[in-house]
């Protein structure tokens, strides 16, 4: 992210928000529309990524459009509004709905819209191919990443392996087998290297939470549930809590820079908390341990508790 890291996504006229994809944290980008479709342009680089903005309803002799858009809520100030929508398997947050406020609401705006459409999202590797599936893992497992992984919550006493044939069936990403000291993923289930991941941390955070429960009760305490229905973890407080670690990890990882200004970076973990309430606690928490010690936000994330990030 660097020196591009700033807080325009809450800046009024300008076209940028943060983008939650596939239940992961949330980035920064622009905004655009072309067609029936937004497309968000990460500013990290990475590809475009674009959701249609209707689908087709009725009848095939009256056929009608029927937006996709649905406020999941508001946040902020008058002055300083934030609002989060629903788009087809993403959330976005930003200062500027304009169309898709519109789109709430108003049919004929819709007609006005042209074809929708949405990028292909292909899977990291095919299924029926488990030695992929395990060269996916083996890499992974090589990374810094993992490195930092296992010096936070440990090192699991059997390698990565695979999601088994059961698990598969039930769509799980990742797995934690506690009598078995285990984790295991499903890279054929997942479209980018971000989703494995953040899969990783999620099942590691599963690890430390058994391993330190009055601990974890106790960072607990005052975090209120997760009130997007269609996010991971929702009336699950184990899932949630998971979810919330590896949301405080994508944050320490994404801010390490000295580059990024402490307002900007303190802003984006209040976007992580309103998706996954408990995300600053463990991000506080975690700031403790030593791998973070010279992170940029150390001294600033282990001050005296703020208020609770505006829940919208």
């Amino acid at each position: 992210m660097g020196t591009r890291f700033t807080t325009a996504w809450r800046s009024a006229g300008t076209h940028q928000g943060l983008l939650s994809i596939g239940g992961l944290p949330p980035i920064p980008g622009a905004l655009s529309i072309t067609g029936g479709a937004l497309v968000f342009h990460p500013l990290n680089g990475t590809a475009p990524v674009a959701y249609p903005l209707y689908r087709w309803a009725g009848s095939a002799a009256h056929p009608s459009r029927e937006s996709v858009v649905q406020l999941m809520g508001i946040a902020g100030t008058r002055e300083d509004t934030l609002y989060l929508f629903h788009l087809d398997g993403a959330v976005l947050e930003t200062a500027t709905p304009g169309i898709l406020r519109d789109l709430l609401t108003g049919a004929a705006r819709l007609d006005s819209l042209g074809d929708a459409w949405a990028t292909e999202q292909a899977a990291l590797v095919d299924w029926r191919d488990s030695a992929a599936q395990y060269a996916v893992i083996a890499e992974l497992a090589r990374t810094a990443y993992s490195d930092t992984l296992f010096q936070l919550f440990g090192t699991p006493a059997r390698p990565i392996g695979l999601v088994g044939d059961r698990g598969r069936r039930a769509g799980r990403l990742g797995e934690f087998i506690t009598s078995r000291d285990s984790v295991s993923l499903s890279p054929s289930r997942m479209t980018a290297g971000s989703q494995l991941r953040h899969a990783l941390a999620h099942e590691l955070a599963h690890r430390w939470q058994r391993a330190a429960r009055d601990e974890m009760r106790d960072l607990w305490q005052g975090v209120p549930p997760i009130r997007d229905s269609l996010r991971y973890g929702y009336r699950n407080t184990d899932e949630h809590q998971a979810e919330a670690v590896a949301f405080a990890v994508h944050f320490l990882q994404a801010t390490s820079s000295p580059d990024i200004p402490t307002d900007a970076a303190l802003e984006l973990l209040d976007a992580y908390d309103r998706l996954v309430p408990g995300t600053t606690a463990m991000a506080r928490r975690l700031a403790a341990e030593r791998i973070y010690q010279q992170h940029p936000l150390s001294s600033s994330l282990l001050r005296t508790t703020s208020p609770t990030p505006e829940q919208f």
